[in-house]
C-alpha cells in the first residue's frame, strides 16, 4: 500500500483491527475462516422447521404403542432355557449374553455362529433306548436324533463341563467350556464317542 494513498478510513480500520486483536477477538478475513467460524457457532444457521409428511404421520400412528422386539435366536433361546433356574429367565439371559461377549472377545468371531458350530460338532447323531420285548431280555435300539435333540445333549454336556471350571462366575465358566468344545477339547466328546459306540454295537436292532 502506498503511504501517500492512505486515507483516514484506512487508518481507522487498521486501528480497529489492532484493537480487536489486543482484546482477543479474531477477525474472519478469508472464506475458510468464515466457514470455520460458522461451524464453531452454528446456532444462527439451525432452523427447527421439520414438518413430517402424511405418510410419516400415518406410519407413526400405525406403530404407536407397539414395542420393538429384541433380536432372538432359537439356539440361544434353547441355551437360556436350559440354564434358567427357578424361573429366573432374565438372570439366565444376562449370563448367556456375557458369555457370548467373552467368546467374541477371545475368538474375534460371531459368538452366536461359534455357539451353533460348537453344538453341531459336539451333538451326537444317534442315541439308544430300551425297548421291551415281553421276554426276559429287552432290546437296546439305536435311535437317530433331530437337530434340537442333538443341541440339547451338547448343551447338557457343556453345562456339566462348566461345573469343573474354577471361576466363580457362571458366564466365564460357560464361555470357557464353549470355547474348549469349539476347539475339540471338551470332555463331552468322550460321552459322544461312547454313545455312538453303544449304538454301533446295537446296530443289528435297527429297523428301517
Amino acid at each position: 500500500m502506498n503511504k501517500d494513498s492512505i486515507t483516514e478510513s484506512d487508518v481507522d480500520e487498521w486501528l480497529s483491527a489492532v484493537k480487536n486483536l489486543k482484546n482477543g477477538k479474531s477477525m474472519a478475513e478469508t472464506e475458510q475462516e468464515v466457514y470455520l467460524s460458522q461451524l464453531a457457532h452454528p446456532e444462527p444457521f439451525l432452523e427447527d422447521k421439520f414438518e413430517p409428511t402424511e405418510e410419516q404421520l400415518a406410519e407413526v400412528a400405525a406403530y404407536a404403542g407397539k414395542g420393538v422386539p429384541l433380536k432372538s435366536d432359537p439356539t440361544v433361546d434353547n441355551l437360556i432355557n436350559l440354564i434358567m433356574r427357578h424361573g429366573k429367565k432374565a438372570t439366565a439371559q444376562r449370563t448367556v449374553s456375557r458369555a457370548l461377549y467373552i467368546i467374541q472377545l477371545k475368538t474375534r468371531k460371531d459368538p452366536v455362529e461359534t455357539l451353533k458350530e460348537t453344538l453341531d460338532k459336539l451333538g451326537p447323531l444317534v442315541t439308544t433306548r430300551v425297548v421291551q420285548t415281553g421276554t426276559a431280555k429287552n432290546k437296546v435300539v439305536p435311535v437317530p436324533l433331530n437337530q434340537r435333540q442333538r443341541n440339547r445333549f451338547a448343551i447338557t454336556w457343556i453345562l456339566d463341563g462348566c461345573k469343573k471350571k474354577k471361576s466363580p462366575d457362571l458366564a466365564v465358566r460357560l464361555a470357557e467350556e464353549i470355547i474348549a468344545a469349539y476347539e475339540g477339547k471338551s470332555s463331552g466328546y468322550d460321552r459322544k464317542a461312547q454313545m455312538h459306540k453303544l449304538a454301533m454295537q446295537q446296530r443289528a436292532y435297527i429297523t428301517l
